[in-house]
């Protein structure tokens, strides 16, 4: 835009987003562009980011997806940014879980029933398949992928961009893709 000659700058921040676009949920933050499911269970001081995609139904074959019946249950002080997907489960009674102190970064992708500990760093990317377990303090950085059914052990670090098809012992740091622990 011209004004006298001189360009001026306009961005949607000048709206200051992070105080006119947020809904305040039983104690928690959620952007007014996310869909946050009934199926959801969430503690306190949650932050959910713009277009997420929080409870909704995983993919599995041969599956109606009128048929889903599980919930997410989310912890306290999670970060979540945008474009995060969480999926629930498709059993009654099962659950995808996340602990407390996580942060989730943008466009990452938690399959049904997965299970995430406490005081975890999901990196922007991250794609963890169904049923896999993240255990307390994992850091897993940008652009991990992680197999359906595989743990992770407490305090491990997966490298950015590995592919991760095995279990991961406790505190080891793994690469590679496939990934394999690192040799430092």
């Amino acid at each position: 835009m011209m004004n006298n000659g001189r360009i001026l700058y306009f961005s949607v921040m000048d709206k200051n987003l992070y105080t006119s676009d947020w809904i305040n949920l039983d104690g928690n933050h959620v952007h007014k562009s996310a869909i946050v499911h009934p199926n959801v269970k969430m503690g306190k001081g949650n932050w959910i980011g713009a277009f997420c995609v929080i409870g909704g139904n995983g993919e599995m074959r041969g599956v109606n997806q009128d048929d889903f019946k599980g919930h997410v249950e989310i912890g306290d002080k999670n970060i979540i940014s945008e474009f995060v997907s969480i999926q629930r489960p498709y059993e009654k009674g099962r659950s995808t879980k996340i602990g407390d102190n996580n942060i989730i970064m943008r466009g990452s992708h938690l399959g049904h029933d997965t299970k995430v500990g406490n005081g975890c760093e999901i990196c922007t990317g991250v794609i963890l398949g169904g049923y896999s377990v993240i255990e307390d303090g994992v850091k897993l950085k940008l652009g991990v992928i992680v197999r359906n059914r595989v743990t992770i052990g407490i305090g491990a670090i997966i490298g950015m961009g590995s592919i991760v098809t095995k279990d991961v012992p406790a505190g080891e740091v793994w690469c590679g893709s496939p990934a394999k622990k690192s040799e430092k």
